[in-house]
């Protein structure tokens, strides 16, 4: 999976896969430790082990499987977690703070999508040194550079539904008569997603 050595791979695009690729590291701690340890019957820190470890290990062997699932988890514990506080009494939820933690969390998913589809094509290009293999390998940079750009944007999107999303979700709370609409609105995210994920344009192959 190394791209260090290929001079088509841009220093920024590489620094972003990079980024995309570890991005557990990050991500997880940053939704467990603000998670009510109420929530997860105090488990917060074997839950952020368990995940970083599954995710890093997902993405690094290229199984996708694996990442898929670390991420998909991530966002249950997230909604969880803001539900818990208004159910259980131990704070007011942060409903800025839970939208925006949840689109981050969709667009790393759907960006560790691409990447890893990127490295599996590349490595399977890297095994043939003939005229067809370099002239789509070059269509596989061309790809990856448009959907990053394509994640970009979504990324931007995202923050900006969030703040439009604010006043409909009542701005510092998720009251318990406000859930099913706060539901809706996380469940139409995920149809979203699952329909990015499954029509993708993947990269061109032999």
């Amino acid at each position: 999976m190394d791209t260090t050595t290929n001079p088509t791979v841009a220093l920024p695009v590489r620094i972003g896969l990079e980024i995309v690729r570890l991005h557990y590291l990050f991500l997880v701690p940053l939704i467990l430790l603000i998670t009510p340890s109420r929530a997860i019957l105090g488990m917060n820190l074997p839950i952020i082990g368990v995940l970083t470890i599954s995710g890093l290990a997902g993405n690094l062997a290229g199984k996708r499987s694996i990442s898929l699932l670390t991420s998909i988890s991530l966002l249950f514990i997230l909604v969880w977690g803001k539900v818990a506080q208004d159910l259980l009494r131990t704070g007011a939820p942060d409903t800025a703070a839970l939208l925006i933690e949840f689109g981050m969390t969709i667009f790393l998913m759907e960006a560790n999508l691409v990447v890893l589809t990127f490295y599996k094509t590349n490595d399977d290009l890297k095994r043939e040194d003939d005229e067809l293999s370099l002239v789509l390998h070059e269509g596989l940079i061309n790809w990856l550079r448009n959907q990053l750009s394509l994640q970009g944007l979504i990324a931007v999107g995202s923050l900006g539904l969030s703040l439009v999303l604010l006043p409909i979700a009542g701005f510092t709370s998720i009251s318990t008569a406000e859930l099913p609409l706060t539901g809706g609105l996380l469940l139409a995210a995920v149809i979203a997603l699952l329909f990015l994920v499954t029509y993708r344009r993947e990269p061109e192959r032999r």
